[in-house]
């Protein structure tokens, strides 16, 4: 899992990632967490985060229809499918709304194609500071 070193996570962050996906399950995104170094009298600590999935745009910029298939893991362990051989015309785009999905920190969102085919991933995600409070 990527670690985000810094004195002061964001609260939220509007981002994306774009990418060539092939037949061969890829990362698209894998949701960090923060190491917020020792200060003082402060320990070092360790702050998760989510991002927010908000759509996922497949752009098929070849001849022939494209297959498209999602999967998250769940911290390393449990796989979910997510879309299984979605088709996209030829020089079209698929929007695949994520509804807001939960990606919590750890977890990962893998695509691919299907055999021979390529296209491009444009996903789009909020990335949001889990909240921390202390009990009183």
């Amino acid at each position: 899992m990527p670690t985000i070193v810094t004195p002061r996570p964001p609260l939220n962050i509007f981002d994306r990632v774009r990418f060539d996906a092939d037949e061969t399950w890829q990362l698209l995104y894998e949701t960090p967490d923060y190491q917020i170094p020792a200060s003082g009298p402060n320990p070092s600590r360790t702050v998760k985060a989510v991002a927010l999935l908000t759509s996922l745009i497949v752009t098929n910029t070849g001849t022939q229809t494209v297959n498209v298939s999602l999967r998250a893991t769940e911290g390393g362990a449990e796989t979910f499918l997510i879309i299984n051989d979605l088709p996209v015309p030829a020089n079209d785009f698929a929007l695949i709304e994520l509804g807001k999905q939960n990606l919590p920190s750890g977890d990962k969102l893998e695509i691919k194609m299907g055999t021979g085919e390529t296209a491009v991933a444009h996903l789009s995600y909020v990335l949001n500071q889990r909240e921390e409070f202390e009990v009183l």
